[in-house]
Parts: C-alpha cells; sequence; structure tokens
C-alpha cells in the first residue's frame, strides 16, 4: 500500500507541474548595479568628485568655462543633468576650458554615475580619453 501511495503522490505531482500550478522554485538573481535615483528637473547641472555620486558636490544653473570656478576642473567621476525639458534642456562637457577640445553631450534627464567607463568622442583636442577626471568647462544647449 506504501508503493501505491508513493505512486499516487509522484502523480499528483506530475499534473500540477504539467498545469503550471507548482510552486516555483527562487533562485537567486546576481546583484544589478545601483541605479542612480531619479531626481526631479531642477534647472541644474550637478558634478560629484567621486564615482557613484559620492563624494563632494557642486552644480551650475549655467553654462561654466572653466570648472575652477566650483573647483572641480578635472576632477568629476560622476555627473547627471536635471535641466528643465525644452529649450537648452542638454549639457555639452568639454576636455579644454572655455568649450574647447573634445565635447561629449549629456541628454536632459541623463547621467553618468561612473566616468571612466565613458570616454570623449575624437571630435577634437581630447577625444578618446576618460570623461574621469577630464571635464573643464560645459555649456547648455540643443545639442544631443
Amino acid at each position: 500500500m506504501a508503493f501505491n501511495r508513493s505512486r499516487s503522490l509522484l502523480a499528483v505531482a506530475a499534473a500540477t507541474a504539467a498545469l503550471g500550478l507548482a510552486p516555483a522554485i527562487a533562485h537567486a538573481a546576481p546583484a544589478a548595479p545601483e541605479a542612480a535615483p531619479a531626481a526631479a528637473a531642477d534647472g541644474n547641472f550637478y558634478a560629484w568628485e567621486h564615482e557613484g555620486m559620492q563624494g563632494r558636490q557642486v552644480s551650475w544653473s549655467g553654462s561654466s568655462t572653466d570648472w575652477s570656478d566650483r573647483s572641480m576642473l578635472n576632477l568629476a567621476s560622476s555627473v547627471e543633468n536635471r535641466g528643465y525639458a525644452g529649450a537648452y534642456e542638454d549639457v555639452r562637457m568639454y576636455w579644454g576650458k572655455s568649450y574647447t577640445g573634445a565635447s561629449y553631450c549629456l541628454p536632459n534627464g541623463g547621467y553618468l554615475v561612473y566616468m571612466t567607463r565613458d570616454h570623449f568622442p575624437h571630435n577634437g583636442t581630447g577625444g578618446g580619453q576618460s570623461l574621469n577626471d577630464n571635464v573643464a568647462s560645459h555649456r547648455w544647449g540643443n545639442y544631443c
């Protein structure tokens, strides 16, 4: 009788699984990189000294020809564009002061949390270099 009972339980389990009613086996997914917080638009462009939007933070509501104005010249490792949608919503970051050299456009609402992974395009002096610790100026516009 024990044999028949075991077969009956196996038959019920197989039928339940075939119908998709069996409880799902939980598998731990690999940890995903933490996403940047979704911040509301406030009209500013932000830069952080360290990756992961950590460390000293500075912001600008307008363009800057020289990031020395916030003591962030060639020191940023994370950036975020919290500009308002519409005209002059994008931020173009430049390798050199006064909007010179290679440039990288960050669209409205965009952010770079780990700038060691991002590089200036080959569109001027500094092209191909990492954005990390290499931004000297920025300007708002309709570029991206």
